[in-house]
């Protein structure tokens, strides 16, 4: 098969782009796809299919339909046609006996069931259901340990141990099954039942700020009476089969280290606030959680480039092409870093009137925890390149997670050291992790020159000359900020009108700078106008 380009935007529905991209960065467990004949949403749902599971080489796929006899020719050959599209035709093996599709490099399978071939149907979900339960219990019984050691405030400890009862009881989370049983005229009732229930007793317990208790109680006891409900519907239609330890527990040792790959970053924010807590200042924790959603919202939103060229980066390794490997890997690292480098700087300036206009003025100390945390997006930023799209993808993953751990360990060493100081100011802790994610990047980058694996020089180049041209943001700021008279950070009509001006004149400035040095981001994006233009 000859090798060929493939532009995913342009094989997915307009009217799916906005979804293509949550399930690409995981966004929600759960997606109901409406629509009618013709709608595309066949075409779109085989074409997430094999591109999420060669974003986790640690997953397979089951693909199910309420009978089975007519899976052959629908299912399968709709994401038959996808694989196709995708251009991974000959890194996926087809298989009508069972009736699958197996991915050459990494052994992974998409498999096809219906869910009237009840043996079948019982083992994955007696599986599933077990593995849940381990992985359930495992990280409840760490989440109560951090409770008891990490935390000295006794209101604090209730309400934690009332919230991590949902995260107990999560393995009876089997929405999916009632899905694949198209239950959904239970799921609608059962989800009205549930939203009214929790309502009413929200309205009718919860009557001040002070009554956080009640309202944790709640959100816990109508989330576990949710499970139990589709539990015990789904009940009517599985049953429990005995699954071989040895078969668990090889999927286990998968999925754990996926599970640490993929959560990379919670790794030093979580060790950041277990700390934190610790402070005598109650409001040090709100300042880093604050700080945290407002950079990681837009941070997490911009990464989608990375992650749609997985697949593609994938397919390349495998047929041994590593110029159009490396090529890619340029590209999309120039694509990220065009769009996080001068956000990051943006927000690094304008910190105080993005905290002020998200949370109030109430939170307006947390403005220079939003500013650090924007500058440690931009080390996260290197990291996601080196480890995901070169160490990651090159079957290296067993390195990168020891990687993964020195950083974590130089945080809670450098965490500790503050402690012992009784410094909990969220700053601190933001710039220990900014160290120790440093290490992890030149551990990264010496691991990549090492064994050889791409030329580093284009990466970091790019990365430079966006970093530079961003810091004439600086300037711009201070022009409008002394033309506008704001020199407080109260939110009025005049601060609005300011930051208005600042980020529309810096977008003007940044896309010009670039335009005559004639980057190759901009000039892409401007062809790809000219020719939607002129195709109409």
């Amino acid at each position: 098969m000859s090798e060929r380009v493939v532009n995913v935007a342009e094989l997915v529905a307009p009217s799916f782009d906005g979804v293509f991209y949550d399930v690409q960065e995981h966004r929600y467990t759960h997606y109901w796809l409406a629509g009618g004949r013709g709608s595309t949403k066949s075409s779109f749902a085989s074409l997430c299919l094999p591109l999420l599971l060669l974003q986790n080489p640690a997953c397979h796929a089951v693909v199910l339909r309420k009978v089975a006899n007519t899976l052959r020719n629908s299912v399968y050959n709709q994401v038959e046609w996808a694989i196709d599209a995708l251009g991974l035709s000959d890194a996926f093996a087809a298989r009508v006996s069972p009736l699958s599709f197996e991915y050459r490099r990494t052994g992974q399978k998409i498999l096809f069931l219906g869910v009237d071939d009840k043996s079948k149907i019982n083992y994955v979900f007696s599986k599933l259901f077990y593995i849940s339960i381990i992985t359930s219990v495992t990280t409840t019984a760490i989440y109560f340990l951090f409770i008891d050691y990490g935390t000295n405030i006794e209101n604090l400890k209730i309400l934690y141990y009332i919230l991590g009862a949902q995260a107990l009881f999560q393995f009876l989370n089997i929405e999916w099954m009632n899905e694949a049983y198209e239950n959904y005229t239970f799921i609608l009732y059962k989800t009205l039942f549930i939203r009214i229930a929790m309502l009413v007793a929200i309205f009718t317990f919860v009557k001040t700020e002070d009554d956080i208790v009640p309202y944790a109680l709640i959100m816990t006891a109508t989330t576990i009476l949710n499970y139990l409900l589709s539990f015990a519907w789904i009940k009517r239609e599985v049953s429990f089969i005995k699954i071989n330890m040895k078969e668990l527990l090889t999927s286990i040792k998968g999925l754990t280290t996926m599970l640490l790959l993929a959560n990379a970053n919670m790794l030093y924010t979580l060790l950041d606030r277990m700390f934190i807590t610790n402070g005598n200042d109650n409001n040090y924790i709100s300042y880093y959680t604050i700080a945290s959603s407002i950079v990681m919202l837009i941070a997490g939103v911009l990464s989608g480039a990375i992650n749609v060229s997985l697949p593609r980066l994938g397919y390349y390794l495998g047929k041994k092409d590593y110029k159009s490997y490396e090529n890619l890997v340029n590209q999309g690292s120039s694509l990220f870093y065009f769009l996080i480098v001068p956000t990051s700087v943006g927000l690094t300036i304008l910190g105080t009137y993005a905290t002020v206009i998200y949370s109030s003025e109430k939170y307006l100390e947390a403005g220079i925890v939003t500013s650090i945390f924007a500058i440690r997006t931009i080390v996260w930023a290197i990291e996601l390149i080196l480890g995901k799209q070169i160490i990651f993808i090159n079957d290296y993953e067993g390195k990168l997670t020891t990687f993964y751990f020195i950083g974590g360990g130089v945080n809670i060493l450098l965490n500790t050291i503050l402690f012992i100081n009784n410094i909990f100011k969220p700053e601190y802790y933001i710039g220990t992790t900014i160290v120790a994610e440093s290490i992890v990047v030149m551990l990264e980058v010496l691991f990549i020159k090492k064994y050889n694996l791409i030329n580093l020089k284009s990466i970091f180049n790019t990365l430079t000359k966006y970093s530079l041209i961003s810091l004439g943001f600086i300037p711009i700021y201070y022009t409008f900020k002394l033309l506008f008279g704001v020199y407080s950070y109260e939110l009025t009509f005049k601060m609005i009108v300011m930051i208005t001006f600042v980020i529309i004149t810096s977008a003007v400035y940044y896309i010009g700078a670039l335009s005559i040095l004639k980057d190759t981001v901009i000039s892409y994006a401007f062809n790809f106008i000219k020719n939607k233009i002129h195709r109409r």
